[in-house]
């Protein structure tokens, strides 16, 4: 409808011209306020990630990355947390920023829609928050940042002390487990929670080990974190 109307506008403009006159041309009507558009619960559309551009053999979705050659996802953004407790190693902008190690500036659909592209696949979804363990392709997460004009790096895993163990945790892959869709709604997308380590259902990438059930254990490894707001880049790479 509302297209339509400014249609036949637009023509009649074209087709008529004004008139000339000494009198003020009258002020057009403000234009009829468009209806919202209601859908049913389960129907409303739905949002997409973006469209995939190519240079070369590198994949770009948004501010995503995807080299293929190294089927390696890229994604930028900055150190959030230095100290504390912690429940995420990586959110969004809105996300659970006060217990995140590091926030990623991007939008979740690209980064799942990425790593769907790498060949990752996520498993049978966990039933609820820390109830696990998390099911799907392991992904090694690899940290960059500068530092005094030197390029450091650092497995994700690094980055994250056990209070409990009073240690660094151990070296492994995380797990690509995939976000869901709800009641009509990408979880990710709602939340943010981008990797996590404790075990989130909504989240694209899960921790694997144990300890990823107890959301009172883990805190950020002041001995690795770099300082706050550095930027950072970070790698993702399935483990064949």
């Amino acid at each position: 409808m509302h297209r339509c109307c400014f249609g036949i506008l637009a023509l009649g403009l074209i087709a008529i011209p004004a008139a000339a006159s000494d009198e003020p041309a009258a002020a057009a009507p403000p234009p009829a306020a468009s209806e919202p558009v209601i859908y049913r619960v389960g129907e409303e559309p739905q949002p997409e990630p973006s469209p995939v551009r190519w240079e070369g053999s590198t994949a770009i979705l948004g501010s995503v990355k995807l080299d293929s050659a190294a089927r390696t996802v890229i994604a930028t953004g900055w150190v959030n947390q230095i100290a504390g407790p912690i429940e995420v190693l990586a959110c969004g902008p809105q996300g659970k920023v006060h217990e995140s190690v590091f926030v990623l500036t991007l939008n979740p659909l690209d980064l799942q829609a990425a790593l769907l592209l790498a060949g990752l696949k996520g498993g049978a979804p966990m039933p609820a928050l820390g109830e696990g363990p998390p099911r799907g392709t392991p992904v090694d997460i690899l940290v960059e940042w500068t530092a005094a004009g030197e390029t450091r790096r650092a497995r994700a895993e690094e980055f994250v002390w056990n209070i409990e163990e009073n240690a660094v945790l151990p070296e492994t892959p995380w797990i690509f487990t995939g976000s869901v869709v709800k009641d009509g709604e990408f979880k990710a997308l709602v939340e943010e929670s981008l990797v996590v380590t404790y075990w989130d259902p909504y989240a694209i990438i899960n921790l694997p080990l144990p300890c990823g059930a107890n959301d009172e254990i883990l805190h950020v490894n002041t001995n690795t974190v770099p300082p706050y707001q550095t930027p950072v880049t970070m790698h993702f790479t399935p483990r064949d």
